[in-house]
């Protein structure tokens, strides 16, 4: 991404690259529209030769095009100084999280379900946009903190534990490329609703948040000997066991998922003080035999894992809502503690044959010994009902029916949505909330349905409400 700062005069330069012209037609009279500066390509040997001759700020990328494919363009930007910068969004039929996963290892920032929706893309667009300036500068502030061992850093990428850093400065003939099949535990943590906050603040503040929140996990990640593998907008990847082998890497990642979860409270407090809005994160933690090793060349590596348990752990964490830990069979058993659990939740990921059970966790004992710390999320009746029409984001149906309900009891977390309408466990509803009582409003908000009561559903809310607190103080009872 260009350093270039943003003021009124400055125009984002986008890159359209797809075979179809009708495609090209769309977005582009779309994103012209919105005041940015487009070109276009109609395949991937020619979106490089544009990308390494003018400034690029975002590529719009489609995935099913003749001869190289979307997957390997971008990995040869990647690979390509001139163009490794540049964040790449997928453009795709396919609706597969394998797929989505394979896309975010070639190095893609995000995706675009065909057919296009206008308000998804250029929410999308702005997002990546924002974030992808921001990741830069952050990028640059994690490598003036590891000078002493850049060269490290350029071939494995920014390590946070001091133990791999030193092991690795000590024994540098590891650096080499080549794999192996390992059993270790993988948690992936992800911020809930964080696209619409960063759409609420200016870059500044948006890489205050996300600093604050790095900082916060990676102080956590260190104390339990975890590797961050891979920073994601506002989610991390994160392996125990690897590189170096520990026995009780299940423990681990559960008791760091925990204390990470507890350190969420006291950063949205300083966020408060900030004047920043809060942050909600889940966590899916997975564990299983994957290759890991050093990918690449010996000019070009990178530290990587790879293998189905990866993509288990995106598809657990997927169900995740705010404060909540989700762990799979495998990562159960392979646990030397006990743990408390709150429940059993049965799902059927895709791709996956069988059914699967994922444990909600909420401590666990042994040597390391931590609770989960939930804030209250008592609920209270409202003086008045609160009218909502929403939409199931995951339906199939190729046009979205519009639904209707009413929220009785609610909190800052979770609601009861009273609605005749039937739909599957786990859905993602976008909502329209509107209020009469106090100081009236209208708002979007995204929420996740979680259990099913006698009149309706108890729901998650998955994004930021700036007036939940507010309006729940003036109109319950």
């Amino acid at each position: 991404m260009s350093n270039q700062p943003v003021d009124e005069q400055f125009r984002y330069k986008i890159l359209i690259v797809d075979d179809v012209p009708k495609n090209i037609q769309v977005l582009g009279s779309l994103l012209f529209h919105e005041n940015y500066d487009v070109s276009f390509a109609s395949n991937g040997y020619d979106a490089i030769s544009l990308a390494e001759q003018n400034h690029i700020d975002l590529i719009l990328l489609d995935v099913m095009m003749p001869g190289m494919d979307g997957f390997e363009t971008c990995l040869l930007l990647g690979k390509n100084p001139k163009t490794a910068g540049v964040p790449v969004i997928f453009m795709t039929a396919l609706n597969d999280l394998e797929d989505k996963v394979k896309g975010f290892q070639a190095g893609g920032v995000d995706f675009i379900t065909k057919p296009f929706e206008s308000q998804e893309v250029l929410a999308r667009v702005k997002s990546q946009l924002k974030i992808g300036r921001l990741q830069t500068e952050l990028q640059l502030k994690i490598m003036e903190l590891e000078k002493r061992n850049r060269f490290i850093t350029d071939v494995f990428g920014t390590y946070l534990s001091d133990e791999v850093v030193e092991n690795l400065l000590d024994n540098p003939e590891n650096i080499k490329p080549g794999g192996e099949l390992r059993e270790i535990s993988i948690l992936m943590a992800d911020l809930r609703g964080f696209s619409s906050t960063a759409e609420t603040l200016n870059p500044g503040l948006t890489l205050q948040l996300l600093n604050l929140f790095i900082e916060k996990m990676t102080d956590v990640i260190q104390k339990y000997e975890g590797t961050i593998n891979e920073v994601l907008g506002d989610a991390l990847l994160v392996l125990f066991g690897a590189p170096f082998y520990k026995e009780d890497h299940a423990d681990r990642a559960i008791a760091c998922a925990i204390e990470m979860q507890n350190q969420i409270d006291p950063l949205n407090e300083l966020l408060r003080v900030m004047q920043l809005p809060p942050v909600r994160m889940g966590i899916g933690i997975n564990s299983g035999e994957v290759i890991v090793g050093n990918i690449g060349s010996k000019k070009r590596l990178k530290y990587g894992v790879v293998g189905r348990n990866v993509n288990l752990t995106a598809r657990i964490e997927s169900y995740t809502v705010g404060y909540q830990i989700l762990l799979s069979e495998q990562t159960f058993y392979s646990v030397s503690g006990e743990l408390l659990v709150e429940k059993v939740i049965k799902v059927n990921p895709k791709g996956v044959k069988q059914p699967v059970h994922l444990f909600d966790v909420r401590g666990i004992t042994g040597i390391f010994n931590v609770d989960l710390r939930l804030p209250d999320h008592s609920l209270k009746l409202l003086k008045d009902p609160l009218s909502i029409s929403f939409e199931v984001l995951d339906d199939s149906e190729t046009i979205k029916k519009e639904k209707f309900g009413e929220i009785i009891n609610i909190s800052s977390y979770e609601a009861e949505l009273i609605t005749s309408e039937q739909f599957r466990i786990y859905s993602n509803l976008k909502m329209k909330l509107t209020s009469k009582c106090g100081n009236n409003f209208v708002e979007t908000v995204h929420a996740k349905v979680v259990n099913k009561i006698s009149n309706g559903y108890v729901i998650v809310f998955t994004s930021h409400f700036s007036l939940l607190n507010e309006f729940i103080e003036t109109c319950s009872t």
